[in-house]
C-alpha cells in the first residue's frame, strides 16, 4: 500500500502556492530509482480526483521523469493546473525538446528539478520551463556564483523556487531574490490520501490493446465490462474527466460514446503502467464478480427487464468490499450507478435487491436443485 503526500510549496509572504506529490510506502519516500512507479502511481490516483477538486485551485506539482514525456498520460488530466517537475535528466535530445514543446502547446507548465548551470544538458529545456527548482542542499555555488545565477534566470523569466528552506536564516537569504520556497521551515510533508490497488487482468489489458487497434468499440465495451477493476476504474476517470455528462453515464457503453479511441487508449497505458495486476486472491474475486455480473443481469431479464444494465454493474460491483475495502454502497452512489443500486447494495428491499439476495444464495447453493426450483418459482419461471 501506498500514501501521497502532498509537500506546500510557498510565496514570499507565506501563502500557499501549489503542492508538490510525493509517494511513500513501509519503508519510506520513493527514491530515484523508483521513479517510473512513483509518477504512474500518483498520475493514477488523479485520474480518479481531478487536481482542481483535491487541491482547491492551487497549482500541483508532478515528479516525472523524462520518458513521461513521450506518453500521453498526461493528456488524462486537466493541464491549467499541472506542472510536470522533470528529474533525472541525464541528456537533453530533440525529441525530449519536441515532446516537451507540445506539452507547453496544451497548457502545462514545466519545472526542471535541482538546476545548476555547471549542468549544461539542462540548458536547452529552459525555454521549455516555468520553474527551476534551487537545492539548497546540493549548492556549489559561492554567494556571488549564486546572485548572478538568480539574475539571469530572472532575466529568463523564470520562477525560481527553493527548496529545503529549513530555517528562518535561509528564507532571509533567499527571499530577496528568489520566488517560491519549499522546506521544513514552512511545512512538512502530509498524507494526503492512501492508494489502494485497483486490481485487474492482465489478459484483459491484452485483449483490449487488439480491439483498440481494430477500433472495435462493441469489444472494447465488452472487454472493459468483463473486468469489475477496469470498469471501475473507467467509471470514476470519465465522471471527473467529462463532469457535463455524469448525469448520462450510468455503464461502460454510456462512458464510451463520450471517448475517443485515443482518450481509451491512454486510459489503458494508464492503468497498465501501475503494475497492479491481480494476484491469485484478487483473480478468484473478480472472476466471482463477473459471474455475479451475468446472473444479475440473467435474473433481472426475467424478473425486471428495465433494471438488466443496473444489475450488471450491481453484480460486478457486489464484492468491491473484498476487493478493496470499499462499501458497495458509497461507491456505487461516488460513481453515480442510481439509487436503486446504491438501496441493493444497503440491504433495502426493491426489485434489485430481491435480484442480488437471489445472486447471493445462488452462488453458495449452485448444486441445490430444491433451491433452484424455489428461486424459479418466486420469480414466475420454469428451471
Amino acid at each position: 500500500m501506498y500514501i501521497i503526500y502532498k509537500y506546500p510549496i510557498f510565496d514570499a509572504e507565506g501563502r500557499v502556492y501549489g503542492y508538490e506529490l510525493l509517494l511513500r510506502n513501509e519503508k519510506g519516500f520513493l527514491n530515484g530509482a523508483e521513479a517510473e512507479k512513483h509518477t504512474s502511481i500518483i498520475l493514477n490516483a488523479l485520474l480518479e480526483e481531478e487536481p482542481e477538486h483535491l487541491f482547491k485551485g492551487k497549482k500541483v506539482f508532478i515528479n516525472a521523469p523524462p520518458v513521461f514525456l513521450e506518453t500521453p498520460l498526461f493528456d488524462l488530466l486537466t493541464p491549467a493546473k499541472v506542472v510536470i517537475k522533470l528529474r533525472g535528466i541525464n541528456k537533453v535530445s530533440e525529441r525530449m525538446l519536441l515532446w516537451a514543446d507540445e506539452l507547453v502547446k496544451k497548457g502545462f507548465e514545466i519545472a526542471v528539478d535541482d538546476f545548476g548551470f555547471e549542468k549544461v544538458s539542462y540548458l536547452p529545456l529552459l525555454n521549455k520551463t516555468t520553474y527551476v527548482f534551487i537545492d539548497l542542499k546540493t549548492l556549489k555555488y559561492s554567494n556571488e556564483e549564486l546572485l548572478e545565477v538568480f539574475e539571469v534566470l530572472k532575466a529568463l523569466g523564470k520562477t525560481l523556487v527553493v527548496k529545503n528552506v529549513n530555517a528562518e536564516e535561509d528564507f532571509k537569504r533567499f527571499a530577496p531574490y528568489c520566488d517560491l520556497f519549499q522546506g521544513r521551515h514552512f511545512s512538512s510533508p502530509s498524507p494526503l490520501r492512501t492508494v489502494r490497488s485497483v486490481f485487474f487482468l492482465k489478459e484483459t489489458i491484452i485483449k483490449l490493446y487488439r480491439a483498440l487497434y481494430e477500433k472495435n468499440v462493441d469489444e472494447i465495451v465488452k472487454i472493459i465490462e468483463s473486468d469489475v477493476g477496469l470498469t471501475y476504474k473507467l467509471l470514476r476517470w470519465v465522471r471527473k474527466f467529462l463532469p457535463a455528462y455524469k448525469d448520462e453515464i450510468k455503464d461502460v457503453s454510456d462512458a464510451v460514446i463520450y471517448l475517443s479511441i485515443n482518450d481509451i487508449t491512454n486510459f489503458v497505458l494508464a492503468v497498465a503502467m501501475t503494475e497492479f495486476f491481480a494476484g491469485k486472491r484478487e483473480e478468484e474475486l473478480m472472476r466471482r464478480s463477473l459471474f455475479r455480473a451475468h446472473l444479475a443481469q440473467e435474473l433481472a431479464q426475467l424478473y425486471a427487464p428495465n433494471y438488466a444494465k443496473m444489475a450488471y454493474l450491481m453484480g460486478l460491483f457486489s464484492l468491491m468490499e473484498e476487493l478493496l475495502g470499499e462499501e458497495p454502497a458509497r461507491l456505487a452512489r461516488e460513481l453515480g450507478l442510481g439509487e436503486e443500486v446504491v438501496e441493493a447494495f444497503e440491504k433495502r428491499y426493491n426489485d434489485l435487491g430481491f435480484i442480488l439476495s437471489l445472486v447471493e444464495l445462488l452462488e453458495d447453493n449452485l448444486n441445490d436443485e430444491e433451491l433452484l426450483s424455489t428461486a424459479a418459482r418466486l420469480m414466475g419461471v420454469e428451471t
